[in-house]
C-alpha cells in the first residue's frame, strides 16, 4: 500500500503545469508577483521546480 501511495505522490508533484495555472492556484497566492517574474508564459513547470526557482531567487544578492 505504501508503494501505490508513494508513486501516486510522486506523480502528482511531477505533473507540469503553465505559469498561468500556477498564477492562479492557492499554493502560489502569497508569492504571485514572484512566480509571474521567474517563469515563461511558453513553458511548463513542475510544483518542485518552482518552488526551488522561488527559493534560489530569494537567497539570490542584493547589490
Amino acid at each position: 500500500m505504501d508503494i501505490e501511495k508513494g508513486t501516486k505522490k510522486g506523480a502528482i508533484e511531477q505533473s507540469k503545469f503553465t505559469k498561468e495555472q500556477l498564477l492562479d492556484s492557492d499554493r502560489f497566492r502569497d508569492r504571485i508577483d514572484l512566480v509571474s517574474t521567474i517563469l515563461s508564459d511558453a513553458e511548463e513547470y513542475t510544483i518542485e521546480f518552482v518552488e526551488e526557482q522561488i527559493e534560489k531567487y530569494m537567497k539570490g544578492q542584493v547589490i
